[in-house]
């Protein structure tokens, strides 16, 4: 890999984003650029999005929750 080289990151779920972090300093130590980050689940309720947007790459997700209480899952709008 080199600095011309450019990822996508994608992952299962995103919680509080420490597994993404994990990802983004990996590629930062291999000097490659992130073009996005793609999660399958995200909770939003919990600070992983922030965390990504703060960094300025573009995330996507495919499902976002926004609260899982009481039994029901309740998605963003």
């Amino acid at each position: 890999m080199d600095a011309n080289d450019r990822i996508l990151i994608i992952d299962d779920f995103l919680a509080n984003g420490q597994a993404v972090k994990g990802l983004l300093e990996i590629a930062k130590l291999a000097n490659v650029s992130v073009a996005g980050i793609g999660i399958v689940i995200e909770k939003s309720f919990q600070k992983g999005h922030v965390l990504i947007e703060k960094s300025g790459i573009r995330l996507e997700s495919l499902a976002r929750i926004a609260s899982l209480s009481d039994g029901k899952v309740t998605f963003v709008d």
